[in-house]
C-alpha cells in the first residue's frame, strides 16, 4: 500500500508541483501556475495525511491478532529447534540454567537460539552421523512436522507478513525439506550401522558418509534460519 501510494500518487504530483512552479517562472499568467502548485502541495498534504491516519487505523485494529502471528512464529522457531536438540541427544541441562530459571520468556527464548547456533549447529554433522535408524525416523517426522507448519503458517496469515518474514519461513521450509532427503531417498541406508550396510555401485560406507554430510548442512540452515525467523518475528 505504501509503495502504491508513494509511485501512483505522491512521485506524480511532486512532479505537476515541479511542473507548475518552472512554468511560473518562465509565464506568470497571473500567478495561476504558482496557484496551482500551491493547490497540489495542499492535495499532497491533505491525502499524505489520510494516509497515515488509514495506516495507523490499520495498525491499531491488526495489533492483537499481529501479536498472535508473531507469539505463533517464535513458537514454531522454538519447536523447531527443540526437536533437533532432542534428536541429537542433548538434555533441558544445555541450557544456561539461570536464562532458564528467569521467568522471561524472552530471555528463555533467545537462549534456546543462542544452544541452536553454538553448541547444535557445529555437532550437525557428528550427531547425524550417530543416529540409528528408529532416531532417524523419528527425527525425519520432527522436521516433516516444522514443515508443515511453515505451510500453514504461509497459508493463513500470508497476507499479514513481512516479505522478509515470508522469504525466512519459505527458507526454513526448503531446508527442513532438503534435511529430509536422504531418509526419503535412501531409508536403507541412514542410520545402517556399516557391517549392515547393503551392496551398492558405489560404496555404501561413502554413500553413507556423503549423505550424512549434506543432511548435516541442511540442518545447520535450519537452525540458521529459524533462529532469523526468531528475530524478526
Amino acid at each position: 500500500m505504501k509503495s502504491r501510494f508513494v509511485t501512483q500518487l505522491l512521485l506524480p504530483l511532486l512532479a505537476a508541483t515541479a511542473l507548475a512552479i518552472l512554468v511560473h517562472l518562465w509565464w506568470a499568467a497571473d500567478g495561476f501556475f504558482l496557484n496551482l502548485a500551491a493547490g497540489f502541495v495542499g492535495s499532497l498534504v491533505t491525502v499524505g495525511y489520510i494516509d497515515w491516519i488509514l495506516r495507523r487505523h490499520e495498525e491499531d485494529r491488526w495489533s492483537d491478532a499481529d501479536s498472535r502471528i508473531s507469539s505463533r512464529l517464535k513458537i514454531l522457531a522454538n519447536s523447531t529447534v527443540t526437536g533437533i536438540r532432542v534428536a541429537f541427544g542433548y538434555k533441558t541441562d544445555i541450557f544456561d540454567r539461570r536464562a532458564m530459571a528467569s521467568g522471561d520468556s524472552e530471555v528463555m527464548h533467545a537462549e534456546v537460539m543462542r544452544v541452536a547456533i553454538h553448541v547444535l549447529s557445529p555437532g550437525a554433522e557428528a550427531h547425524v552421523t550417530s543416529l540409528n535408524q528408529a532416531q532417524w525416523k523419528s527425527f525425519v517426522s520432527h522436521l516433516h512436522q516444522s514443515s508443515i507448519e511453515c505451510g500453514i503458517m504461509l497459508d493463513r496469515f500470508g497476507h499479514r507478513l513481512q516479505p522478509n518474514t515470508i522469504a525466512t519461513l519459505l527458507d526454513l521450509q526448503h531446508h527442513l525439506e532438503s534435511a529430509q532427503t536422504f531418509w526419503q531417498v535412501f531409508p536403507d541406508i541412514a542410520g545402517v550401522p556399516a557391517d549392515q550396510l547393503p551392496q551398492t555401485k558405489t560404496p555404501p560406507e561413502e554413500l553413507q558418509a556423503a549423505w550424512c554430510e549434506i543432511t548435516a548442512r541442511a540442518v545447520r540452515n535450519v537452525l540458521e534460519a529459524a533462529t532469523q525467523l526468531a528475530a524478526i518475528a
